[in-house]
């Protein structure tokens, strides 16, 4: 699959998931991205269903938490290299 070209908020956002490993809820991930990158245009919970449309983050629901915990998968890492 071909890399597909995400805005620099979203590709901030990757990062930030990444960073937490896949045990930051929604919430925090949006209180990281803000601090970071400023605010959205809205939740990052849009963005974060899009990144999971793309099939860069993935929801874990089992757990406790805002929005669900997220993390990224391998086809992530590209849009890493040189952010986390």
């Amino acid at each position: 699959m071909s890399e597909a070209p995400l805005s620099e908020r979203q590709a901030g956002i990757l990062a930030v998931v990444a960073e937490g490993g896949g045990d930051w809820d929604a919430r925090r991930i949006d209180l990281a991205a803000d601090a970071r990158y400023g605010p959205g245009p809205g939740t990052v919970l849009r963005e974060l269903e899009e990144l999971r449309e793309l099939g860069l983050v993935v929801r874990d629901d089992s757990r406790s938490g805002a929005g669900g915990r997220w993390q990224v998968t391998a086809a992530a890492r590209p849009y890493l290299e040189g952010r986390v």
